[in-house]
């Protein structure tokens, strides 16, 4: 089986930056280079050889979005993705903490607006 190259969309690279805002305030800004590098890292090693690791996300479809896989990489973080079967593309949508309202992220990084 070949390997899905890894596509960062801008939503994705936004919510990267409020992600590290939130950390770096709330913690350090150490804490969230270390946090956001041991995601990348993650990401890189999963996503390339086994894209399928995740659901369909149950709750985008509740806000009528589809198609997106929803990845608990740890206990605190989710990453959003899809699949383009045609390029073998992992298109990265989203990263968040699991206690963050989904639909109030999607509305301020303007996806549903």
């Amino acid at each position: 089986m070949s390997e899905y190259r890894i596509v960062a969309s801008g939503v994705f690279r936004l919510s990267v930056q409020r992600l590290k805002g939130f950390l770096s305030h709330q913690y350090s800004t150490e804490l969230a280079d270390k946090t956001l590098l041991e995601v990348q890292q993650k990401i890189g090693q999963a996503l390339p050889k086994n894209p399928r690791i995740a659901p369909i996300s149950e709750r985008l479809l509740e806000l009528g979005v589809q198609h997106y896989r929803q990845w608990h990489i740890d206990q605190h973080y989710i990453v959003l993705y899809r699949l383009d079967e045609r390029r073998k593309a992992v298109e990265l949508l989203l990263i968040m903490d699991a206690r963050q309202s989904l639909r109030k992220l999607l509305f301020e990084v303007n996806l549903l607006s």
